[in-house]
């Protein structure tokens, strides 16, 4: 099929070229009858406007680039599905890149969205790397699920939930804890200081300590055996992990050595996703949808200069969602 131009679009339509272009950019001010008749040859003919050639008219791609560290875990599909349809409610799409939580990667990432003239950039930090440099870029920079002061950020009060997650487990009676993670966060020093506020101490041997690099459940598997083999019995009978992945890999884990979850163990898990909900297993709930919407009208009010230029801080309201993994009280 031959590809039409707007005059040509135009000449079939029996209208100027300019009315053309305000039907397809949804103006205001033209005929009713006139847009009937363009709205008719354009799906006669299929046609498809050209953006790049928009984009070097009116100086937006009405493309957001999105950046996350790792695609495999549920909780990331979640979040950028919920983008992307956020992104198109606004008459927006987003080009994704995957940075597999290398920095090399994100910066790669990073000069790609401005040379592909992205409006604004959503991202999800692998470290602190590269902040001084994507600080520089032309474009507004929001970051979504973590908090960050040197930019935009909307994330999740991780802190918080650490506390919550220790409040809960000494409700419930328990006095030795474990985590598990990739490092100590947030996360873990809310977990940390309110155990110790109430006079327990949290053993860092009790710390699975999970690499970064292990982003699929494999591998996750594969550094909490090398824990479990390690030890005779378990020093801990309750464990908080930083996401859902996690969490069930070690219920697996456990189980198959015959430690039952919630009576021998009980368990919390991070982000709430399908995975928990799946396995029963108690987790601390991420509203993405508030998260995604948040972190949108704050990248688009900087895109429309609508805001001032302090930084944005927005730290949600986490919730525990317990179910059957964790034995609360």
């Amino acid at each position: 099929m031959k590809k039409l131009t707007m005059k040509e679009i135009a000449k079939l339509a029996n209208v100027s070229q300019s009315t053309v272009s305000r039907v397809i950019n949804g103006k205001e001010g033209v005929n009713e009858k006139l847009a009937k008749r363009v709205l008719d040859v354009i799906n006669e003919v299929g046609f498809v406007p050209n953006k790049a050639a928009q984009t070097l008219k009116q100086n937006q791609s009405y493309i957001i680039g999105v950046c996350v560290t790792e695609t495999y875990n549920p909780y990331f599909v979640e979040l950028i599905d919920t983008l992307e349809s956020v992104a198109r409610n606004y008459g927006y799409n987003i080009l994704l890149h995957n940075s597999k939580r290398n920095p090399i990667l994100e910066w790669e990432s990073m000069e790609n969205f401005v040379s592909r003239q992205v409006d604004g950039i959503i991202f999800v930090p692998t470290s602190d790397y590269n902040f001084e440099k994507i600080r520089k870029l032309p474009i507004p920079v929001v970051i979504v699920t973590q908090n960050h002061d040197e930019f935009d950020s909307v994330g999740l009060d991780h802190y918080k939930a650490g506390q919550m997650v220790a409040e809960k487990f000494l409700f419930a009676n328990h006095t030795t804890f474990g985590m598990i993670g990739n490092k100590p966060d947030e996360k873990f020093f809310g977990f940390r200081d309110t155990l110790a506020e109430n006079s327990f101490t949290f053993e860092m041997d009790n710390y699975i300590s999970i690499q970064e690099t292990s982003s699929n459940s494999f591998m996750i598997r594969k550094d909490i055996e090398t824990y479990l083999e390690c030890i005779t019995d378990l020093p801990f009978s309750s464990v908080f992990t930083t996401n859902d992945l996690m969490a069930m890999e070690f219920v697996k884990a456990i189980e198959e050595r015959g430690i039952k979850v919630p009576e021998d163990i009980s368990v919390i898990g991070f982000d709430d996703t399908i995975l928990s909900k799946m396995m029963g297993i108690s987790s601390i709930h991420q509203p993405i949808e508030e998260m995604v919407k948040t972190t949108m009208k704050i990248l688009l009010d900087r895109i429309e200069n609508k805001v001032s230029s302090s930084k944005i801080q927005i730290k949600l309201e986490p919730t525990l969602i317990e179910r059957k993994s964790s034995r609360l009280k």
